[in-house]
């Protein structure tokens, strides 16, 4: 997310209300940062109020005509619930979403973190200084998030003038992940003892690699114990229960469990089921 025309022009409607509120604070900024937000705190929260005003404007009118076009109870219901729920979704969208990206870029920075400081250590082997090791990083896509963290310490040397260290420190309190923040950290300090750099970037590459085997040594094991149980509760389970429906509907003469229900377990139980196991999996699951 990046400033454009629209999150401006919501800045410039909205800034003295948001002056007014008394918002704004370094640790919020440095949020947004950390979340990749591109664009001020006040224009965040610009865009958040005027977005969530315009939501409730728009849901307003559309249930008044929806109200207007079919007046029944069930209507009536609909056009005061829906102008209270969209701008509530809306407003929690804006309040979640830096948490959110805080934590995707994170898991992102700490799964490539192994390769990218063995890349790191390759070149450093071969003779390059810190400040154009992220330089070249900055360039690497496959790097993903840590290409924008490689960016952000390029650009405040070579385009703002700040000294390796300082930029390393900056990037250090801005960084959503610890273990990048103690990568950077142990870089600083070793620049400032004097001590060998690659010797420094061997022993984070031996340590992120054995790290790395054992966190998806970890999610093989969650996910054969996920996999146990769903073939127990989506695929076995269902099965012998249409096999019980089937018989106590027979024997009992129809007086048994509705065939009803089967259609609710076919077509809302089970695909919320595999939805679930599905979120699960992401969840637990280290990507290559």
């Amino acid at each position: 997310m990046r400033s454009n025309a629209y999150t401006r022009f919501c800045r410039r409607l909205m800034l003295r209300l948001v002056e007014k509120l008394q918002l704004e604070d370094i640790s919020k900024k440095h949020m947004l940062e950390k979340a990749n937000i591109k664009m001020t705190y006040k224009e965040y929260v610009s865009t958040a109020i005027m977005t969530s005003l315009l939501s409730f404007i728009t849901s307003l009118v559309i249930s008044i005509m929806l109200y207007l076009m079919n007046p029944f109870p069930l209507s009536f219901l609909v056009a005061i619930v829906l102008p209270i729920l969209i701008p509530l979704f809306t407003s929690a969208y804006f309040i979640i979403r830096p948490t959110s990206m805080i934590k995707k870029r994170e898991k992102e920075i700490d799964r490539l973190l192994p390769y990218v400081t063995n890349f790191v250590s390759t070149m450093a082997s071969a003779g390059l200084s810190p400040a154009e090791i992220f330089k070249t990083l900055s360039r690497v896509d496959i790097y993903g998030e840590i290409k924008e963290e490689s960016k952000k310490i390029a650009k405040e040397i070579y385009i703002m003038g700040v000294d390796t260290i300082t930029a390393l420190k900056h990037a250090i309190e801005v960084s959503p992940s610890r273990k990048f923040k103690e990568f950077l950290q142990g870089i600083v300090g070793t620049i400032q003892s004097g001590s060998d750099l690659n010797a420094y970037f061997e022993n984070k590459v031996k340590e992120y690699m054995v790290d790395d085997l054992a966190s998806r040594k970890k999610s093989l094991e969650n996910l054969a114990v996920l996999a146990e149980t769903f073939i127990i509760t989506v695929i076995a389970f269902p099965l012998f229960l249409v096999i019980v429906i089937s018989i106590m509907s027979f024997t009992s003469g129809g007086a048994g469990i509705p065939f009803s229900f089967l259609f609710v377990l076919s077509l809302i139980i089970l695909p919320l089921a595999y939805i679930g196991y599905y979120v699960l999996m992401k969840g637990v699951s280290v990507e290559p």
